[in-house]
């Protein structure tokens, strides 16, 4: 590296060494193949350095760096640096409401994203360099964010002598060189990314940009024209790459330039660092870091073992559950003593709150060979089985061991106290029997899994870990009811009805998802761009699963099945009711809703002649639907209100299987002692989805008498930054309201309860626009909760658990029971929403939902089946009902040949 302590400065910070030959060094490659040079480069930062002091940006300003890689980031960074200015990173991916929460949290004063860079234009002739001096000694010189995997993220200050100081030391450990040319495989935003991109500028070198939409082959195919020689990555990047060499073997010899594969962000798995070397040659180099400290220890490329020893200056310990340290070998919680930790977390003022000591307690579980070096294994999350302490995150790591690439989550159990569910990445589609047997080898009994998921991926951050939220979604709804039926997903000895179909639903995955623009064309005349985005996603995310879920739950083949559309999700509701359906159906009959009928003659129209499956679009009125096909079909599907639900029913022969799907009050409980942020975002999140047209939004909020009002405050404060516009702007927030019956109900609802809003409560009618309203009520006041289309929150302050549990189980929140939220800790509450509703705790009931898994509550009104003249509420997959209902379908499908 080329830092050094200037000669009369005693033990001052490191300053960056200013000679200009050491800078021609730099250059910086784009991710379209484009050079920027060393002149370029300076000319550029003071360029923007120029802009930005003009905007009033100068010492401790904090200024966030919300964009995507690329090389206009690099350069807005060191202009920032000169400027001593205070780094507030953020993910480009966050939504707007998280960067705005952000923003205000850091009191940045200028958010500087994609698109809005401070780089107007170069200046020329400028005989200086970016001046790293003042920068070093500010308190605050970077605000980054943890990973928030025991909870909300915090905000990380780290000074700039940390910083620097910790990047000199890794610098010499891994033996950068002024030569090296450098490819990042990580988003900038983040420490890891950060720490690459000011080690090449401050070391010399070439940095090559890896962007957003840059693919991998192309980005090596670049690095390597120019002599790439330094590559970092996570894990789930090298299993990329090594699956592209399976597809270009002859790239495998141009990258044997690069001396340096390093990994970290992630835990690595023995399978991946023993089929990277046998592979390529050379060892990944592991590393290990964390936002609070920067880089701990690495390995170097002469002695690749674990993540290596410790930097100097840095002090690695294990310690047991009671805080004593622990002998080589020993797996616990690593702790870390290093003169460079945090300055300290951000708080909710913008001001910071200090450490109190240089000890960092990780989280992580890990264990020190007998030489020091450090092996981290995951976070520690400990669950207790027959009498023996096991760690999740060691148990996939042994799992790895024996070539299963895994995450194990720990699912609360009733009966059991805890349920580990391993879900496994396997793209050869081996099933959970052959993984059982594997992993009987390498796990003690207590170790094995009670449920084994198989998927061809695991699903990835927009870090490239792990996703837990999405595995633990998938694990908890993975399980089956009972802890006594089969634990394995796939089911032996079955055949699908019609299996060439699947066939016809894979063309659909392709074109929609190569042809998303046409298909959001017709989705944003009805719902805002992001809630359509989101919509394809799941619809892409139904389809990806449907074969899995035909061999788990084993349908029979059903003649004819008639389907009722709802009034919103067109494309979801296309694929949960007539594309999955279509595996088990013969043919499919379907009845567009009124509302939206053009928007679904349409999306038919595009889709049909892709799949080609026998689903036929109805143009009957509903009378003569009922009469006509749903009077000759096996299974019959209806989505609306409850009334006109019953009384199709009630023209229904007994041997029909009739599947209703309605509405629920959702009530959203906050505990007294919530993450009230949280709670907020969440709740904005899914009572404006869709602008508020949707089912799944909460028509009461509950809050505690003594955080009603800082809820509000919070949450009218959300409100009040969210932007309205047409549903084709995808910055827009939300978007006019499409029924007109919804905006007459929502008119007539605020007129009468004028008194009691407090945010909001406009109606343009020429927009169409219901500006987000806030009502309060009592808790004995009397509610209509009616459901209503629109971004209405109710809220109820309640005085205390023991009432609302009494109101939450009372027979009219019972048998409207869908789906609950609750936020916070109140393990009652949860438990008497749970006998009846789909609870979710602390996440929202869009993030439980998967289309290929039963959904709902036990409330009447809200969802039932009926077959043979009963009716029966709970949880509903089309699927499951098909093979547990309807016996002449079961008897055809073992019969079948």
């Amino acid at each position: 590296m080329y830092l050094f302590k200037q000669a009369d400065a005693g033990p001052g910070p490191w300053v960056y060494k200013r000679s200009k030959s050491l800078l021609a060094s730099r250059r910086l490659i784009s991710p379209e193949g484009r050079i920027w040079d060393a002149e370029e480069i300076v000319s550029r930062v003071f360029g923007a350095t120029e802009f930005l002091a003009r905007r009033g940006v100068g010492p401790g300003t904090r200024v966030m760096l919300s964009g995507a890689n690329s090389p206009e980031w690099v350069v807005d960074l060191l202009a920032l640096v000169h400027l001593d200015a205070s780094v507030v990173l953020a993910d480009h991916r966050a939504t707007r409401a998280q960067r705005s929460q952000i923003r205000a949290r850091a009191r940045a004063v200028l958010d500087i994203g994609d698109g809005d860079t401070a780089t107007p234009r170069p200046l020329s002739n400028t005989a200086a360099v970016p001046d790293f001096a003042a920068w070093a000694r500010r308190r605050d010189a970077v605000i980054s964010w943890s990973s928030g995997t025991t909870g909300s993220p915090k905000g990380i200050v780290r000074s700039g002598r940390s910083i620097l100081d910790n990047l000199t030391l890794s610098a010499e450990r891994m033996g950068y060189r002024p030569d090296d040319v450098f490819l990042p495989v990580l988003p900038y935003s983040h420490q890891y990314g950060l720490s690459l991109v000011l080690c090449w500028w401050l070391g010399g070198g070439t940095l090559v940009v890896y962007g957003p939409a840059t693919r991998l082959d192309r980005a090596l195919s670049v690095g390597v024209d120019h002599g790439l020689s330094i590559v970092d990555a996570v894990p789930s990047t090298y299993y990329s790459l090594l699956n592209l060499l399976d597809h270009r073997p002859a790239l495998a010899n141009a990258l044997e330039t690069v001396r340096a594969w390093c990994v970290g962000g992630a835990p690595l798995g023995r399978g991946l660092a023993a089929r990277f070397h046998a592979r390529m040659g050379r060892h990944l180099l592991d590393g290990y870091g964390a936002t609070e400290v920067g880089n701990i220890a690495l390995a170097p490329p002469d002695d690749p073992v674990g993540c290596g020893r410790p930097l100097p200056g840095v002090v690695v310990e294990v310690h047991d559950d009671d805080g004593r340290p622990l002998p080589s070998g020993r797996l616990g919680e690593l702790v870390v003593r290093s003169a460079g930790l945090m300055t300290g977390h951000l708080g909710d003022d913008g001001e910071i709150v200090p450490v109190s000591s240089p000890v960092h307690r990780t989280g992580d579980i890990g264990l020190l060979d007998d030489a020091g070096r450090v092996f981290p294994v995951g976070r520690k999350r400990a669950v207790h089985r027959d009498g023996h302490t096991l760690y999740p995150d060691h148990l996939a790591e042994r799992a790895e061991s024996a070539g299963a690439r895994t995450e194990v989550i720990a699912v609360p159990d009733e009966r059991l106290g805890r349920r580990l569910v391993f879900v496994i990445a396997d793209p050869d589609d081996h099933g959970p029997a052959h993984w059982k047997r594997v992993l009987r080898s390498v796990l003690a009994r207590y170790e094995q899994p009670d449920h084994i998921v198989v998927l061809p991926e695991l699903p990835l951050t927009s870090t490239g870990k792990p996703d837990l939220a999405v595995l633990e979604k998938i694990a908890m709804t993975s399980l089956p009811v009972s802890p006594h039926t089969t634990t394995d997903v796939t089911a032996p000895g079955y055949r699908s009805p019609f299996a060439g179909r699947a066939d016809a639903l894979r063309a659909v995955r392709r074109y929609v998802a190569d042809h998303e623009d046409a298909v959001l064309r017709i989705l944003t005349e009805i719902s805002p761009h992001h809630t359509a985005a989101a919509e394809i996603r799941s619809f892409l995310a139904t389809l990806d699963g449907a074969e899995e879920e035909i061999r788990r739950v084993r349908p029979g083949r059903v003649p004819l099945a008639a389907v009722f559309m709802p009034s919103n999700i067109p494309l979801y509701s296309y694929a949960l009711y007539m594309l999955v359906a279509s595996l088990y159906s013969e043919r499919i009959v379907f009845r567009p809703s009124s509302d939206i009928k053009s928007q679904i003659q349409r999306l038919h129209a595009l889709l049909a002649p892709v799949h080609g499956l026998p689903i036929e679009l109805s143009g009957l009125s509903q009378r003569k639907f009922v009469t006509g096909p749903v009077r000759e079909a096996d299974l019959i599907v209806f989505t609306g209100d409850y009334s006109n639900a019953e009384t199709v029913r009630e023209r229904l022969e007994e041997d029909q299987l009739f599947l209703f799907f309605g509405r629920g009050i959702n009530p959203f409980v906050i505990a007294p002692d919530a993450d009230l942020a949280h709670a907020v975002q969440d709740v904005t999140r899914i009572r404006l989805y869709n602008s508020g047209q949707d089912c799944f939004g909460p028509d009461v909020v509950f809050a505690p008498q003594g955080r009603t009002e800082e809820f509000i405050g919070l949450l009218s404060a959300e409100l009040a930054s969210l932007r309205f516009g047409e549903n084709s702007d995808p910055a827009a927030d939300y978007g006019p309201i499409h029924y007109d019956s919804a905006l007459v109900n929502c008119s007539d609802y605020l007129v009468r309860h004028t008194s009691r809003i407090r945010h909001g409560g406009r109606i343009d009618l020429r927009s169409r626009r219901i500006e987000p309203t806030v009502l309060l009520w009592g808790f004995d006041d009397k509610i209509p909760l009616a459901e209503m289309f629109a971004p209405v929150f109710n809220i109820v302050s309640y005085p205390g658990a023991r009432r609302l549990r009494e109101r939450l189980s009372s027979p009219y929140f019972s048998e409207r029971a869908l789906g609950a939220m609750v936020y916070g800790n109140d393990p009652e509450t949860v438990k008497v929403l749970s006998e009846r509703h789909q609870t979710c705790v602390n996440r929202t009931l869009l993030d439980a939902e998967d289309g290929n898994r039963p959904f709902g509550g036990f409330g009447m009104r809200a969802n039932y089946l009926c077959y043979g003249g009963e009716r029966h509420a709970g949880p509903l997959l089309m699927s499951q009902a098909v093979a547990r209902n309807l016996p002449t379908a079961a008897l055809v499908a073992v019969g079948a040949k």
